[in-house]
């Protein structure tokens, strides 16, 4: 994966981690799995720090009511776009379903499918161009781990 494409993973896993309170312990866990499997322990530090930087709120915190729903900042949203729309243009079809997937598993780690993390993902994969029933194949494979749902069914 090239330099280019993993730190705007880096940034997408920290923009979608941050939605909703903010990054769990798995999905924490996850991106440095991730990372260790793609790089080494230099480089992890590096990209996982990358990570951080963009999973946080600026804010400062959980200031918000308990229970009250925060959308994602227009920030955040015009940032995630034009991740989209950069990485897009360098890869092919393939690499365009890996990211998908590293996505999905990123939100499956903890089990967290909130609106604005899955908005996020659909933004993705509409940027990307991906027909929708593939998406959904996507999405059944990694969340509920159905191999079946990648058949085409005609």
């Amino acid at each position: 994966m090239s330099e280019e494409i993993l730190k705007a993973l880096m940034q997408l896993f920290g923009l979608i981690a941050k939605q909703d309170g903010g990054a769990e312990s798995n999905e924490t866990e996850y991106v440095r799995v991730f990372l260790e499997q793609q790089l080494n322990a230099e480089a992890v530090e590096e990209y996982y720090a990358l990570f951080l930087k963009h999973s946080t709120d600026r804010k400062g915190g959980k200031d918000e009511e308990e229970g009250k729903v925060r959308l994602t900042s227009m920030k955040d949203s015009v940032r995630i776009l034009g991740i989209c729309k950069k990485i897009n243009k360098q890869l092919n079809r393939e690499q365009k379903v890996v990211v998908l997937v590293r996505l999905y598993e990123l939100v499956n780690a903890d089990h967290k499918f909130t609106e604005q993390r899955m908005a996020i993902i659909n933004t993705v994969a509409d940027v990307f161009k991906l027909p929708r029933n593939e998406i959904s194949h996507i999405e059944n494979f990694v969340i509920k781990n159905e191999a079946d749902s990648l058949i085409l069914r005609s």
